[in-house]
């Protein structure tokens, strides 16, 4: 499978086929991680990384009546 290389800005991009994203089983919005071994490259999902506020605003959403009645006791 070829893909072609095109500018934008200041970057070179490509486009990752359906089927190789499927492959990966990524979705839109999660990293992929470029592994380089000589003239080959491998494309994987890279491993999630701990953000503290995007989980600590998923634990808020998740309990955030609980923690409304919590301040009114």
């Amino acid at each position: 499978m070829n893909v072609i290389l095109r500018k934008t800005g200041n970057s070179t991009v490509i486009t990752i086929p359906n089927k190789i994203k499927e492959t990966l089983g990524a979705e839109i919005g999660e990293e992929i991680e470029f592994v380089t071994s000589g003239n080959n490259v491998i494309i994987r999902k890279a491993e999630p990384k701990f953000d503290f506020d995007r989980e600590l605003e998923k634990a808020m959403n998740q309990y955030d009546e609980l923690l409304k009645e919590l301040v009114d006791r």
